[in-house]
Formats: C-alpha cells, sequence, structure tokens
C-alpha cells in the first residue's frame, strides 16, 4: 500500500544530549510539570491495584480483543473486535475503567485534577495517573484479566449506526499489536477477520465523513525521538492508513457518547466554533496568493482534500487552513449552577469541525475529562443518577482542561524547538533548501515567517525582504540557541527555480546531502503544520519518546493576512500541468443522477457529478495536489518517490434516509449470516452519501431522532485525544 523510503537519521552531536537535557528540565520548570506524585497518592494507587474489580461486572472475555498501538506503549487505553452480523457490523470497544481504582474525593482524585492530562516529552513523559495504574493493573496489556467499560456499537452494510449500548464488564485482550504490524498484515493479507472488518468499517466511515463534508487536514506530522543511547532525531511523517481506520472507531464512540449526554440533557462535551467569516475570506485571499483554485461555491470542506503537502503551494495554504477553526473547548450542563438552578445544554454544542456533538471518552488514562464523561454516559444508559461526585466535579472541568492544555502544547512545542536547536548548533551559516509556509508581518519591508526544511526536519523562523509565500528557498541558519530555544534563518541565495524543482544558487562545497526520512508518530499526538517533504512512515515511535508540534493545529490563532504575490514571470521552456478530468462516482451499480445538469465552461471549475457508469476496477487517483482546478503553471515540489495520500472522493449527498423502525439496544447475536466484505478502494465512494442521527435505546426509552449530517468526525488516528 505504501511505498517505504529508505531513511538516514540525524543524530545529535555526542555532547549535544546534556544541553538538551538541561533545557528540558529547565523548561519542565517554566510551565510548571510536575516532576512526581507525591508519596500518598503512590500508595493509594498501590493500595488500588490489590482491589477485586469483577463484582458487579459481566464476563467479556469470551471476546478476542486486540489493542494497536505504539511500538513500546505501555498504557493501553482501547482495545477493539470487529465482526460482522448480517449485513451490517458489530464494533466491540474495550475503554480503560479508572473508575475501579480511583476513590472520588482521595489523594489520587485530587492529584490528577491537576494534571489532567499526559503530557510527552522527547526524554520522559508527564502521566496522568501513577505507572502502576497507567502502566499496569489499569492498562489493557495482553493476557491481563482487566476492567473495562464496553461500548457495543451496531452498524448497517454502510457503516450507519443502529443501536449502542455500554456496560461495565471484565476482558482480556489476546494481543498488543502496533500500527505497522497490523498495516503489514492487512496488506500481505494475513490479517484476522476482526482486523479486516476494522479496516472496512474505517474506510467506510471515512467515506461518510466525507460525503457530508467534515472537515478534515491529513498533513504530516513533525516528531522527536529519543533513541536507546540518549541521542534524538527529528523527522516528518505521515499516517499510516491503519492508525485513520482505528481512529475511526474512537471518534464513532465519542459521537454515541455525546449524542447520549445531549439527549438526557447531562454531560460535557467537546465543542469548536463555527469559523468566522473573515477567516475563510482571508484564507481566499490567501488561495489566490498562491494560485489556487477555489471557486466561491465549493466549500472548504471540499477543497482541503484536493490538496497534497508535498506541494510548497499547498503546504503553505494547509498552514493557513488550520487556523481556521479555533477555539475549541469544553462545556458541562446538566448540574447545579451557582445559584442552584440546572444549567441547561447550550443552544449549540456541536463541533465545528465534526459537524455533529461530540465527547472525549476513549483516553481515560491519559485525559481526564473521559473519566467524567464515562460515568454519566454509565449512569444515563444504566437509568440511574449521575453520581453526585461527577456533578460537582463537572463546573470546573473546562477551566481545568483548558489549563491544562495550554501547559501541554507550550510544553511540546518548546520541546521541538530545543531539539531543532541543537541539531543545528554547529551548522551556523550554512545554507539550507526549505519552503515559506507563513509570513506574521505581511506588509513590512523586513518580515517573519517560517520555513519548514526537507533536511534536517526543521520548522523554524525566517527574516528577510518579501518572504515569498509558498515557494522553495535558500536560507542561511543565522541562529541556533538550545538554551533560549530558538533557531533562526535569514533568506539566502534566491528562489528555487520552479521548472528545474532545484535552486538556482549551486550547491556549496561540503554541503551535507538531503535524504528521505522514514519518520515515525505515536498514539495520542498532534499533526505539525504541513510539511511538503514527509513520507509515509513504516510505524509509530514508542510513546515516551515521540513529541509532535503542536503549534497551528485547530485552537491555534490565525495568522495575518498574506500578500496577493505578483505572477512569476514565464520560465524558458515551462512545463504544463494537464488539468485534472473529472472522474465519475463509482458504486455497486449505475444510478440516475437527479434533475438535469448545465453544460460546465470550459475553464476549470469544480469537479462536476458525472452520470453514473459501471464501476470501473480501479480508479485512477488523481494527481497530487491538483486542487480543484490548476492552471497551466510550472510545478514546484520535491519528489521524494512516496505515492499521494488516498482520500476518498465527496459524492452528491441525497436527501436525509429517515428509520422505519427503532433500532436494537443490543448488538444481533453472533453466527449471523456473513455477506461478502463491501470493497472501498482509495478514491472510492460506496453506494451511501448520508447518514442518519441514531437513538440509543437504553432503560430510559430515549426517543429515536433523525436528523441530517450528524455523524461527521474529527480527528486524526493517533491524535483523537487531543482535539
Amino acid at each position: 500500500m505504501f511505498a517505504l523510503v529508505p531513511t538516514r537519521q540525524m543524530r545529535l552531536a555526542p555532547a549535544a544530549p546534556d544541553d538538551v537535557s538541561a533545557a528540558l528540565a529547565a523548561l519542565r520548570a517554566e510551565v510548571g510539570l510536575p516532576a512526581m506524585f507525591p508519596q500518598d497518592v503512590l500508595e493509594e494507587a498501590r493500595t488500588a491495584v490489590g482491589k477485586d474489580f469483577s463484582a458487579g461486572r459481566k464476563d467479556r472475555r469470551d471476546i478476542e480483543f486486540v489493542t494497536i498501538d505504539p511500538p513500546g506503549s505501555k498504557d493501553l487505553d482501547q482495545a477493539v473486535h470487529v465482526e460482522q452480523s448480517g449485513e451490517g457490523y458489530v464494533v466491540h470497544y474495550a475503554i480503560a475503567d479508572l473508575g475501579a481504582f480511583v476513590t472520588p474525593g482521595g489523594a489520587l482524585d485530587a492529584e490528577v485534577r491537576k494534571r489532567g492530562m499526559t503530557v510527552y516529552g522527547p526524554d520522559a513523559r508527564t502521566p496522568l495517573h501513577p505507572k502502576v495504574l497507567s502502566e499496569g493493573a489499569a492498562s489493557l496489556l495482553p493476557e491481563e484479566n482487566r476492567p473495562a467499560v464496553l461500548w457495543t456499537v451496531t452498524l448497517d452494510a454502510r457503516a450507519i449506526i443502529t443501536g449502542a449500548s455500554l456496560e461495565r464488564v471484565v476482558v482480556r485482550s489476546r494481543e498488543r499489536l502496533t500500527y505497522a504490524e497490523v498495516q503489514s498484515s492487512l496488506d500481505a493479507g494475513t490479517a484476522s477477520e476482526s482486523l479486516q472488518l476494522l479496516a472496512d468499517v474505517g474506510r467506510l466511515r471515512q467515506s461518510l465523513e466525507a460525503a457530508r463534508g467534515g472537515v478534515s487536514l491529513e498533513v504530516p506530522e513533525q516528531e522527536v525521538e529519543c533513541r536507546e543511547d540518549g541521542t534524538f532525531t527529528l523527522s516528518f511523517r505521515r499516517n499510516l492508513p491503519v492508525e485513520e481506520w482505528n481512529a475511526q472507531i474512537s471518534l464513532l464512540t465519542g459521537i454515541v457518547a455525546a449524542h447520549l449526554m445531549r439527549q438526557a440533557g447531562v454531560g460535557i462535551l467537546r465543542t469548536l466554533p463555527e469559523a468566522d467569516p473573515r477567516d475563510l475570506a482571508r484564507l481566499h485571499r490567501t488561495a489566490r496568493a498562491l494560485r489556487i483554485e477555489w471557486p466561491d461555491d465549493v466549500p472548504y470542506s471540499r477543497l482541503v482534500p484536493t490538496l497534497e503537502s508535498r506541494i510548497p503551494e499547498h503546504a503553505a495554504f494547509l498552514n493557513e487552513a488550520v487556523t481556521l477553526f479555533r477555539g475549541a473547548g469544553y462545556v458541562a450542563f446538566g448540574m447545579p449552577g451557582p445559584d442552584g438552578a440546572v444549567v441547561p445544554p447550550p443552544e449549540n454544542t456541536r463541533h465545528a469541525a465534526i459537524a455533529a456533538d461530540y465527547a472525549h471518552v476513549t483516553a481515560p488514562l491519559r485525559r481526564l475529562v473521559d473519566r467524567y464523561a464515562t460515568e454519566v454516559c454509565l449512569a444515563i444508559h444504566a437509568g440511574t443518577p449521575v453520581p453526585a461526585w461527577v456533578l460537582e466535579a463537572m463546573p470546573a472541568l473546562p477551566a481545568v482542561m483548558a489549563e491544562t492544555g495550554r501547559r501541554a502544547s507550550s510544553f511540546e512545542r518548546e520541546c521541538v524547538d530545543i531539539v531543532e536547536a541543537s541539531l543545528l548548533a554547529d551548522r551556523l551559516g550554512e545554507e539550507f533548501d526549505g519552503v515559506v509556509v507563513d509570513i506574521d508581518d505581511p506588509d513590512k519591508e523586513v518580515q517573519r515567517g517560517q520555513v519548514v526544511l526537507r533536511d534536517p526536519a526543521v520548522r523554524a523562523r525566517v527574516v528577510g525582504p518579501r518572504l515569498p509565500l509558498g515557494d522553495e528557498v535558500r536560507v542561511t541558519l543565522a541562529e541556533a540557541d538550545v538554551a533560549e530555544r530558538r533557531v533562526t534563518f535569514t533568506l539566502g541565495g534566491r528562489p528555487v527555480d520552479p521548472v528545474a524543482g532545484r535552486s538556482a544558487v549551486p550547491e556549496r562545497a561540503g554541503r551535507r546531502p538531503s535524504a528521505a526520512r522514514r519518520p515515525s508518530s505515536g498514539t495520542g499526538r498532534r499533526s505539525a503544520a504541513p510539511a511538503p517533504f514527509a513520507t509515509p512512515g513504516d510505524g509509530p515511535v514508542p510513546a515516551h519518546g515521540t513529541v509532535v508540534r503542536p503549534e497551528r493545529e485547530l485552537e491555534a490563532a490565525g495568522s495575518p493576512e498574506p500578500p496577493p504575490r505578483p505572477e512569476p514571470s514565464p520560465s524558458p521552456q515551462p512545463r504544463p500541468t494537464p488539468r485534472p478530468q473529472p472522474r465519475p462516482t463509482p458504486g455497486p451499480q449505475p444510478r440516475p443522477t437527479p434533475g438535469p445538469r448545465p453544460t460546465p465552461p470550459p475553464q476549470p471549475q469544480p469537479r462536476p457529478q458525472p452520470q453514473p457508469q459501471p464501476q470501473p476496477e480501479s480508479v485512477p487517483e488523481p494527481r497530487a495536489g491538483a486542487g480543484l482546478a490548476t492552471p497551466d503553471l510550472p510545478r514546484r515540489r520535491y519528489d521524494l518517490g512516496y505515492p499521494p495520500m488516498s482520500r476518498p472522493v465527496r459524492p452528491q449527498v441525497r436527501d436525509e434516509m429517515p428509520l422505519s423502525e427503532p433500532w436494537p439496544r443490543h448488538a444481533p447475536t453472533a453466527g449471523a449470516p456473513s455477506r461478502p466484505v463491501p470493497e472501498v478502494q482509495a478514491g472510492v465512494h460506496p453506494d451511501v452519501v448520508q447518514e442518519a442521527d441514531y437513538s440509543i435505546v437504553s432503560s430510559l426509552e430515549l426517543p429515536v431522532v433523525v436528523a441530517a449530517d450528524l455523524l461527521a468526525v474529527e480527528g486524526r488516528a493517533s491524535h483523537e485525544y487531543r482535539y
């Protein structure tokens, strides 16, 4: 599926790790990360390990769960098993149950409320819970009996939700797998039936997301890895397909949980406001400056999947696009307010990036709010009152998560700065090829911006006159200060020749050669700003040794509007790029397109919906970075030999599909007749375009509600616990 590219890892000089360690220690003290757990907290955690957690729990050790995580991970929140039932699927998702170990109001409870979330550094991590729990008794380690909350979600043949339930159980994971192992077995055709069904469900859910216009930026990550010998590496990477498919299960569960709480009128949801129209206007101006075709009638969610981050102009656009949505947070409702009255749910609790209500319930070992949201869902589903200790804590949770989230983001961002400075400390005065992806002050003669290098994998400040946004440039390293956590480049040489694809400045004698990298990722890390040089990885790295740059995520502040750039002078021998041709949206059978279609004008336009045709055996991938329409301009791109990312085509959306009968509370029994697994290839959308709302039929007999556009999903594979 992916062509793996050999890589040369860059390491720090032998003396550098001491400087890095000192800088990291100073940073931890500066941001206020706790160094150790207090003794009374550790004692309480050790006592909790000896408790009998089986009482009152259903025994579900018969389900053959597996965990899928980065290699070396021990804090395993989730175990999954997928099976077929009739024409649909049954997803079993076991989540570590901290309720079996944390006593409300105890010393451990108070400590984790201060910490908020696990914070990852390149040399170590600051865990939310003591390791005796997070990497021991509470972790879903293989061949160990563990307490868990089991979510059972039933889906139809198109992966549309038809029912859900949750309960406290005892589970026993069969195997701890890595993303690379699962991807390899899927590619070789040797994966278990459950893993093959996981891939099928993941692809179907991705297609449904595209059909509803869900906004997701698939961009590479910038990572720091701490190796066994104490040295560090920096790299860019992309997620493996299985990381995306596995994430769909977590996101599916979060949407089910949010719907349950919204229906009951009590809970805590993850929210994100709609994009400001002024930011959309700014992004349109950025697209024009970068010569990216974006017609006014084409929504942002349709444009983004057509872009390819390895093309410099597109990398710069995606860098601005991640700032479109900002202000993510949490909202709690249904508990007594300061005046004693019950706090009603806000009118709009939807997460704008996923166009749905959404909740965090799948990472309780690493994120505080998940334990509380899970307790609310358990009480609602059982028809019992929400525990008083949960209601008492809910008003403060949004502020706690906001503060600890800012602290984690600051620490992780500056960790990358430290390692970047250390990698470059002995290379002052050297020149590097890079791409300008951001400009902070476009109206000034001397501008500041951000440049992304090919080798090493660095994103840093650049200063120069009239920085060319989206262009490849030659920059000179002017500053690399580990203690100050700062790297600065100056614009040197001339912009890279757009036709030759390389700098017009000759290679300097003795300059280190560039090399493609095979980077890796860990669970729970966030995407970095887009980099035009990332390669697909062959698997994640240990969770304790990975940090990615967290800036420019959906919650970051937007940057100033870039000015329009003058059109470049024609090249002596331009190489025009053919316009992308519209391609059919295949399905199992031809189906009529409602209404007549106007004839498109000859100039570039968004892809029209073609007349139905029989499904071909394969659909060619569109040229990477084509966008909706591409002017006949010379392309500037680095070709490192890796394939373009696979994305489903967004089909035409039909009317909502109402339900004909109530959905079952529990999954259909095992052993139901199987059916052929639907094939959903890259770029091919199944014959499903719309997903109805669902209801969880519990002891409260919640009503069935039908609404369009509910089940869009957010997040990216190994980053779901952050968003």
